[in-house]
């Protein structure tokens, strides 16, 4: 197997498994499909597929999960202690789950703007 295959491969395996994680959350409905769709740009580069418009969806999903979880992420780096993120979420202490959010939608933005020029080549191939 090719080595850029298995690289897209183990990403979009990783992507769908962060999807799984994201059913006991509360609103799992925006998060998974956000890591469903971040999960389909590398599985279709795995395949020799260049997709833009689900590509652009996934940049929008996760433009707006970074927006939405922002005010709680700056609320934990607000916060006194910044090991609270390992530890349970609980009703005074929301901005814990905003942060794992934040963080994990992060990741997800980093790895579509790692395929963004391979994307903006297939806009003018």
């Amino acid at each position: 197997m090719n080595r850029s295959v298995l690289v897209h491969a183990t990403a979009s395996l990783l992507f769908v498994v962060v999807a799984a994680l994201q059913l006991n959350d509360p609103d799992p409905a925006l998060w998974v499909a956000t890591y469903l769709f971040v999960a389909g740009v590398p599985l279709a580069a795995s395949l020799g597929y260049r997709l833009p418009v689900p590509f652009g969806i996934a940049l929008g999903l996760t433009s707006a999960c970074l927006l939405l979880s922002l005010p709680g992420f700056a609320h934990y780096l607000g916060s006194e202690n910044h090991a609270l993120i390992s530890t349970e979420m609980t009703g005074e202490k929301p901005h814990i789950e905003s942060a794992r959010e934040f963080l994990g939608v992060a990741v997800a933005m980093s790895c579509l703007l790692l395929y963004w020029d391979w994307h903006s080549k297939s806009a003018n191939a």
